[in-house]
C-alpha cells in the first residue's frame, strides 16, 4: 500500500517531456512507458526522419542513488554486446539536468501482441525452435560476461521470424555462481548468474505453449498437469525453472533443445 502511494506520488510530480521538444536533434513524438528507473519516449531524428527510442532517468532516482550510473550501465551493456538483434546506441547527454540516451527502435512485435491481438498460436515444436533462437542470443550475452536479468515477455520481440531482445536496464556483469538460493520468482529473475536468464526462458516457453492450450476443467492446475507436452519438453522446462538440476551454460541448453526438437519430429 505504501509502495503504491509512493509510486503515485512520484508519477504525479514527474514532469513529462512534451511532444515536439528537441533533444540533441531528436524530437519527442510520445511517451512510451515508465519503468522502475527509466522513462522511455518514441523520438524522431530531425535530420533523416528515422524513429528511435529515448530513455531518460526517472528524476526521483536522483534522491536515492547514483542516477547517472543507471544510464551509463545500460549504455555500456549495449555497446559491449553490440549485436544486430539488440538496440544500438545513437547518442547520450543531459536535458534539463536529466541524463538520457537514445537508441535504435527495434521493429519487432511482442508475443503478447502476436498472441492476444493477432491470435497467433505456437505448437510445441515452434515454441522450442523459438527457444533455440532466444538461447543463441542469450549465449552471446553470457559469452560477453553479462546476464540480461529481465527477459520478460515484453522484452522479447519477433520481426519477420527473427527474435530481438530489448531493455538492458537491469543487465549486469555475471557472477559465475549464484551467491544465494532464491526463494521467490523475483529472486531468480534478479540473480546475477546464468540462472536468471534460464529461469526467464522457462517462463517464455510456457507462455508460448499456453497460446494453444484449451482448458478442459474449470479448476486451475499446474502447468505440468495442464499442458499436453512431450516428457522431454517437460523435463527441459523443469530444469530451466530450477525445479530440477539446471543447465551449466547456454551451449548445453541449445544441445538439449535441439535433441528434444529432433525427438518431436520423429514422432
Amino acid at each position: 500500500m505504501i509502495h503504491t502511494l509512493f509510486r503515485r506520488l512520484i508519477d504525479g510530480f514527474e514532469q513529462t517531456w512534451k511532444p515536439g521538444e528537441n533533444i540533441n536533434g531528436f524530437h519527442i513524438i510520445r511517451l512510451v512507458g515508465k519503468g522502475s528507473y527509466g522513462t522511455t519516449y518514441l523520438v524522431i531524428n530531425h535530420s533523416n526522419g528515422k524513429e528511435a527510442i529515448l530513455k531518460r532517468i526517472r528524476p526521483y532516482k536522483k534522491l536515492f542513488s547514483n542516477h547517472v550510473q543507471y544510464v551509463q550501465n545500460e549504455m555500456n551493456a549495449l555497446q559491449t554486446l553490440s549485436h544486430p538483434q539488440f538496440p544500438s546506441v545513437y547518442a547520450a547527454g543531459e536535458y534539463g539536468k536529466t541524463p538520457y540516451f537514445i537508441m535504435e527502435k527495434m521493429n519487432g512485435q511482442t508475443f503478447e501482441e502476436l498472441i492476444f491481438i493477432e491470435g497467433k498460436t505456437y505448437s510445441e515444436e515452434e515454441s522450442l525452435k523459438l527457444g533455440v533462437q532466444l538461447v543463441t542470443l542469450v549465449q552471446w550475452i553470457h559469452e560477453k560476461g553479462y546476464v540480461h536479468r529481465d527477459l520478460r515477455i515484453p522484452n522479447i520481440l519477433l520481426d519477420h521470424g527473427t527474435l530481438q531482445i530489448i531493455d538492458f536496464g537491469l543487465a549486469c556483469e555475471m557472477n559465475t555462481t549464484s551467491e544465494t538460493i532464491p526463494e521467490k520468482h523475483k529472486d531468480y529473475m534478479r540473480d546475477k548468474s546464468v540462472k536468471s536468464d534460464f529461469y526467464a526462458i522457462g517462463h517464455f516457453l510456457l507462455f508460448l505453449l499456453y497460446s494453444s492450450y484449451e482448458p478442459t476443467m474449470r479448476k486451475e492446475r499446474s502447468w505440468e498437469a495442464e499442458l499436453a507436452i512431450h516428457h522431454n519438453t517437460r523435463m527441459l522446462i523443469r530444469r530451466l525453472l530450477q525445479i530440477d538440476l539446471g543447465f551449466r551454460d547456454a551451449a548445453e541448453l541449445i544441445v538439449e533443445l535441439s535433441r528434444v526438437i529432433h525427438t518431436l519430429q520423429e514422432r
